[in-house]
């Protein structure tokens, strides 16, 4: 998997879905664990980024690029967090978050981060030959 590519596509996408569904108002800390538990399939280190000056917001953070970075104020990081998906998930399912985002859009945020990585995923397999095509059968 390419991360540059991969991480350039999830801001893409996370702008899309923030176009499309307000993920950031509201929704970040969902879509931070959708993301931060495909990143733990692929055994990607990250942390999470908490920034809380205007308002909260979560990001996820992988070497030196941020994944969501909330570009609508600008903001400073409040803390680093070692947290992973699961407590992500808990802090968005136990937490009040702004009502714009629609918790009725979760399974489709999750399911467009998903495809993202399986598609980032089978690209650089193709690329690098390592997927083996079956032959159909005549």
């Amino acid at each position: 998997m390419n991360r540059n590519r991969l991480f350039t596509n999830l801001n893409k996408l996370c702008l899309e879905l923030d176009n499309r569904y307000n993920i950031n108002c509201g929704g970040c800390c969902y879509v931070a664990a959708c993301i931060a538990e495909q990143l733990e399939l692929y055994n990607i280190s990250f942390k999470i980024i908490h920034y809380d000056i205007y308002h909260c917001h979560y990001a996820i953070k992988v070497s030196d690029r941020y994944i969501n970075r909330d570009y609508h104020t600008k903001k400073e990081i409040y803390e680093i967090l070692d947290w992973n998906s699961n407590k992500l998930f808990e802090r968005y399912y136990n937490e009040s978050w702004n009502f714009c985002y629609k918790t009725k859009h979760n399974n489709v945020v999750r399911n467009e981060i998903q495809k993202l990585f399986l598609n980032e995923n089978r690209r650089t397999r193709l690329h690098n030959g390592t997927v083996v095509s079956r032959k159909s059968k005549i």
